[in-house]
């Protein structure tokens, strides 16, 4: 058993695709195709099976990816250990909230890429409730999430601050002439909201159900900036954290609504595995959070 045949089994368990892995992996297909055909008679069963032009893993499959995933792990981690030391060098990826990304984190991740030339820093941006199994998998060495607090059996979670959030809208939108709104005003309003999964998302969504008030429809999008340029359109009512929406609010092209009801608040954390070889590299960037975030 190779680590390069290693490697082609998860990325292949990831696309379900040889082609794609091939493609990846700059191998020719017929050799990753060689190297999983090796791998199944080295443990004398399928991997994979093969339907048509379709593969998918077979249960053994799915019962050796653990394990492969934690092999690479360790070789990466030995090979970071021996190369280099105390100097931070080697790799490190990083999955961060959007927001965090936009504007929170540049000045951080500047000061330590100028710091560790040496390392290279792999950035991630996606959906928070996806960060913890990604860490579990080791496919990130490193989460800066957006949530509610949260406790983890396996995973170490800090909190570095709470970031306010606040609804927003066009200066065409009429709540936004008023001084306070009751909240039935907001019955039958358009909301413009982040993805499914965002965690301050389903707080308002449920302290909405909570006072009997149903939005006329909720338009979802991933992108915080498409969220503000829907919002400052017309097109509907935005929940998003102050930072987001700090530069638009100023220049006038979005609006706080004030609202009687309870203030909402998001929690930024840095999270990572229990169980991690904190590297070099990786105790910098935890130093650096500690220093300049908290």
């Amino acid at each position: 058993m190779e680590l390069k045949q290693l490697k082609s089994f998860i990325v292949a368990a990831e696309t379900l695709s040889f082609s794609k892995t091939a493609e990846i992996l700059n191998f020719a297909q017929s050799s990753i195709s060689d190297q999983i055909r090796s791998l199944e008679e080295e443990f004398g069963c399928k991997l994979f099976e093969r339907l048509g032009r379709n593969i998918c893993l077979t249960e053994q499959g799915n019962k050796l990816l653990p394990y492969a995933e934690k092999i690479l792990s360790l070789h990466d981690e030995a090979k970071d250990s021996i190369i280099s030391g105390k100097i931070p060098m080697g790799s490190l990826t990083i999955a961060t909230a959007e927001t965090l990304c936009v504007f929170r984190l540049p000045d951080l991740f500047k000061e330590y890429c100028s710091l560790y030339p040496d390392v290279n820093v792999r950035l991630k941006i996606g959906n928070c409730e996806d960060f913890p199994d990604m860490i579990r998998k080791n496919k990130i060495d490193i989460g800066f999430v957006l949530d509610n607090e949260r406790v983890y059996p396996d995973i170490i979670s800090r909190t570095l601050f709470h970031e306010p959030l606040i609804v927003v809208a066009s200066n065409t939108e009429p709540l936004t002439q008023k001084d306070v709104v009751e909240m039935p005003e907001f019955e039958g309003k358009n909301l413009v909201l982040t993805q499914r999964g965002c965690s301050y998302r389903a707080s308002f969504e449920e302290f909405l159900s909570s006072v009997d008030v149903a939005p006329s429809s909720i338009f979802e999008l991933e992108s915080i900036e498409a969220i503000k340029q829907y919002a400052a359109s017309g097109f509907g009512i935005a929940f998003l954290p102050r930072i987001a929406v700090e530069k638009e609010i100023e220049n006038g092209q979005l609006v706080e609504i004030k609202y009687n009801g309870p203030k909402f608040y998001t929690s930024a954390q840095v999270i990572y595995h229990k169980d991690k070889w904190i590297s070099p590299a990786l105790q910098a960037i935890l130093d650096m959070v500690e220093e300049r975030l908290k």
